[in-house]
């Protein structure tokens, strides 16, 4: 009578159904727990620093004003570009002055990215005498080590998209951030319908190291 007392208490203990088994009722794996969430942080760029990659693609830091770093192509001194954080503003190419006139963005948007949430907003520029408006996000994909000629490095894989609201046109960039090197180490890219590319980090100096 007792033994039969001991066994409807313990079936009283497993789930309905009436497949399930005791050890199966024990060993229920629990819930995956959420992935940690990514912070990656702009580095604070100063004068002087420089980066050369293997395409011939340089780039030196020549002014900062504020949260503003301007960076010189080392390759063609007649080219630069503006970033606030990691988000890009104005900027001079080889044939085109693009010049911001309206982000919907925060004050100190693109100073940290993360995983969790994607930054995306629209940015309105003049290139040339052309109004263009895009759509824009940075997203963090996650962490790798990689090894180029400049070195070993633990990365920050970041994901820059654009697209034109008017025509549809379409840029991607993705960056693996070293905070090491203050830069991009190595960087996949494609713009419109050039072909797509790639440059990885063959030396580089950082000011006042």
């Amino acid at each position: 009578m007792i033994c039969r007392r001991r066994l409807l208490s313990v079936l009283m203990l497993l789930p309905f159904g009436g497949c399930a088994t005791l050890s199966a009722w024990r060993h229920t794996p629990p819930p995956h727990a959420p992935a940690a969430e990514l912070t990656v942080q702009a580095p604070n760029w100063r004068v002087g620093s420089e980066w050369q990659y293997s395409d011939g693609y340089g780039m030196k830091v020549v002014r900062r004003d504020g949260d503003v770093t301007t960076f010189q192509r080392l390759d063609d001194p007649t080219q630069w570009v503006q970033r606030r954080g990691f988000l890009r503003e104005d900027a001079q190419s080889g044939t085109t002055l693009r010049k911001l006139l309206f982000e919907d963005l925060p004050p100190g948007a693109g100073q940290v990215l993360s995983s969790r949430t994607p930054l995306t907003y629209r940015r309105d520029y003049m290139a040339g005498e052309t109004e263009r408006s895009h759509a824009t996000s940075w997203t963090v994909e996650g962490r790798e080590t990689v090894k180029v000629p400049a070195g070993a490095f633990d990365c920050a894989v970041l994901v820059m998209r654009t697209r034109n609201l008017s025509d549809g046109w379409t840029g991607f960039e993705r960056w693996w951030y070293s905070r090491v090197a203050q830069n991009y180490v190595r960087m996949e890219y494609r713009y419109g319908s050039a072909p797509a590319g790639s440059r990885v980090l063959t030396r580089y100096r950082l000011a006042g190291q």
